[in-house]
């Protein structure tokens, strides 16, 4: 078996120290370079009125399986934003329950990214799916030429 980068254990620590992911409920998994899973404890603080988690929270998990998975094709210095976001609600996740987003890196290219992301429940019923598309801005290299990355 092969050993994980040690910048994946760095992504998921990083990951758990950020306010939003925190308030939410969210903690990530590194699986591979591309992909990665996003998990929701089931707190209510991202619920709705019914106690169901909210269409929003869903659609953080989505867009943080995806942002996170190009993250692991790119260097630390290197910046993403999210340019765009379809998300498809299929059925109303229950109260309490955790969910899975897998997200996966279809197209790294040099400026930008396109991955798809699949929220699943605990009985693995799909809950979400979703396409994000992602703006890279590549740190200069030393003397101002711009990093090449393969993906």
């Amino acid at each position: 078996m092969t050993e994980r980068p040690a910048r994946w254990a760095k992504m998921e620590e990083r990951y758990t120290q950020s306010n939003i992911h925190s308030i939410l409920g969210l903690t990530l998994r590194v699986l591979a370079e591309g992909e990665v899973e996003i998990f929701y404890d089931g707190r209510k603080e991202a619920s709705n009125r019914r106690g169901n988690p909210a269409g929003g929270a869903l659609a953080q998990m989505v867009d943080s399986a995806v942002m996170q998975s190009v993250g692991t094709l790119l260097s630390e210095s290197d910046s993403i934003t999210t340019l765009e976001l379809k998300i498809n609600y299929l059925r109303a996740a229950e109260p309490g329950t955790t969910l899975t987003s897998r997200g996966h890196v279809e197209h790294c290219g040099k400026s930008t990214a396109v991955g798809t992301a699949r929220i699943v429940d605990e009985q693995h019923r799909a809950v979400a799916v979703a396409m994000v598309t992602v703006s890279i801005r590549r740190a200069p290299a030393e003397g101002g030429a711009e990093v090449k990355k393969s993906g």
